[in-house]
């Protein structure tokens, strides 16, 4: 199994919040001082809560950089990037697309906090495209999602839940990195390079403990870069059928891509919707019960019904 790992630093939002800022108004609603009175915090109360704790809700923070990880070759090849948020956003779904990863499963830590965060995220900066299958959240139950959650494997049927930190001192790996509570900290101090070692080792950690989850050897070479992005547009899909693939859904853009491509240029006649018919189902509808990857008949059929309805059949 090829996997592409990555991790996020969120710091807040606003820096100098004000009393005018919408923002602050929606802050002090959220954070009440007594939720049984429904009191408010005072200005100052809400500015000091905000000051030290907007970073930890996707609602009043912001994604200060993002790390991506991948094996190639026995060694951990590691991108540590920065930039405004909506370039960090894009450049990893731009990465995500990319061939070269479409078989790798996007793997994580803690999938309830990660992937609302950045859905959260995405919505603020009005990114609209269709999400990779291991990112989507939305609508879906823990159990329904494809990515791969290391905290949730770790747990199981348990009831414990351990940090990273945790199961890589179990399994006597390194996890010489900044705690997530702490790296908003290293962040107003102004140690940037601190956090990007952190991230780098805290990346490397995650590949590490998974590799030893699924019996493999930990990998200690390590390849890191550095990024800096800006005004990075969003890689337009060319092949919709792939696009369908990986989001196993027919999103609104997936719908459009594929009626542009099927009925662009003339009307097929109905041999051919009907081989398109084929077409598409082999690519929608989910068979692989070897990998567990297999469709109900209730969603086969659901399938099937989208697919006449795209084609007019």
């Amino acid at each position: 199994m090829k996997n592409i790992y990555w991790k996020l630093q969120s710091i807040n939002q606003t820096e100098d919040l004000t009393f005018e800022d919408e923002e602050y108004k929606i802050y002090r609603e959220h954070y009440k001082k007594d939720y049984s009175t429904r009191e408010l915090m005072s200005e100052s109360e809400t500015l000091e809560h905000y000051r030290k704790n907007a970073y930890k809700n996707p609602l009043f923070s912001k994604i200060f950089s993002l790390t991506l990880a991948f094996v190639e070759n026995e060694e951990i090849r590691i991108i540590y990037y920065t930039g405004t948020e909506k370039d960090l956003i894009q450049t990893f779904l731009n990465t995500l697309k990319n061939e070269y990863f479409a078989e790798h499963t996007i793997t994580h830590f803690d999938a309830e906090y990660v992937l609302p965060y950045l859905g959260t995220r995405i919505e603020k900066n009005r990114i609209r495209t269709t999400l990779p299958n291991g990112l989507q959240f939305m609508g879906l139950k823990p159990w329904n999602l494809t990515g791969f959650c290391l905290r949730s494997y770790h747990s199981g049927a348990g009831a414990y839940k351990n940090t990273l930190k945790e199961i890589a001192w179990n399994q006597g790996l390194d996890y010489s990195f900044i705690d997530f509570a702490d790296e908003f900290t290293e962040y107003e101090s102004g140690n940037l390079e601190g956090l990007k070692i952190s991230a780098k080792n805290e990346i490397k950690t995650l590949v590490n403990v998974h590799r030893n989850m699924m019996g493999e050897n930990p990998i200690e070479f390590v390849n890191f870069e550095e990024e800096f992005v800006e005004s990075v547009e969003e890689i337009k899909p060319t092949d919709w059928l792939k696009e369908l693939y990986a989001a196993n859904q027919f999103t609104n853009e997936i719908r459009e891509g594929l009626k542009k491509q099927i009925f662009g240029k003339k009307k097929p006649t109905k041999k051919e919707l009907e081989q398109l018919f084929t077409i598409i189902r082999g690519v929608y509808v989910r068979t692989n019960f070897e990998i567990k990857d297999q469709d109900s008949k209730t969603t086969i059929q659901k399938k099937e019904k989208e697919i006449k309805t795209l084609l007019g059949i």
